[in-house]
């Protein structure tokens, strides 16, 4: 087989997978996770059950794959935002960045936690998402740190900093999506919130 004709066999699987990922998302959007069946992803890819089969085990590999997707997304965000302008303006930057991603898989979180329990934890697309969960939060620790130290400040040295921030973006996230704090502006909320979160997590 020619280069040319293995790049583009494989270049058509990246296509197909990409478009069940896609198909996957907007049927999470409509019904939420009980949507998400095979069959209902492969009408919508516009394709076969058994090609969906061919890349993704079930609907919790796909719903892993997204998540794992996510985290690496946010992860490269992070890693592209600046540092020289303190933590405060770091946070206010990601907290938009995060509630995009919350409405799209991230507020399904807690069902991601149910299909851990059924698929188990070496299943390969659940040892990828840990794996994508990891540079994530080495991503954010690191980001934060520098950010602090931009402006002189260091971060509490303590290991619950990660989920303090964590629970504090999702929770921001959540009330931005579902517009949850309807009298205040979303750029009134980032602000506001960013500060606090900044003053919270630096000794």
């Amino acid at each position: 087989m020619s280069s040319t004709s293995s790049n583009s066999i494989y270049g058509d699987a990246e296509v197909r997978r990409r478009r069940t990922l896609d198909a996957a998302i907007s049927l999470l959007d409509e019904g939420g996770y009980s949507a998400l069946t095979i069959r209902a992803v492969a009408k919508r890819a516009g394709t076969s059950t058994g090609l969906i089969y061919q890349y993704f085990v079930d609907k919790q590999d796909i719903f892993a794959a997204l998540l794992s997707e996510s985290q690496l997304e946010m992860a490269d965000f992070v890693n592209s935002l600046p540092r020289d302008q303190g933590l405060t303006a770091l946070l206010a930057s990601m907290i938009p960045e995060f509630a995009r991603h919350w409405a799209r898989v991230g507020r399904l979180t807690t069902t991601w936690r149910d299909i851990e329990g059924m698929a188990g934890s070496e299943r390969e697309s659940m040892l990828e998402l840990h794996a994508s969960v990891a540079v994530y939060n080495a991503a954010l620790i690191r980001a934060l740190t520098e950010a602090a130290a931009a402006e002189g400040r260091s971060l509490l040295d303590d290991p619950a900093l990660i989920h303090v921030v964590l629970s504090g973006l999702k929770g921001l996230a959540d009330t931005i999506v579902n517009n949850i704090a309807k009298e205040l502006s979303p750029e009134h909320l980032v602000n506001v919130s960013a500060r606090a979160l900044a003053r919270a997590i630096t000794a």
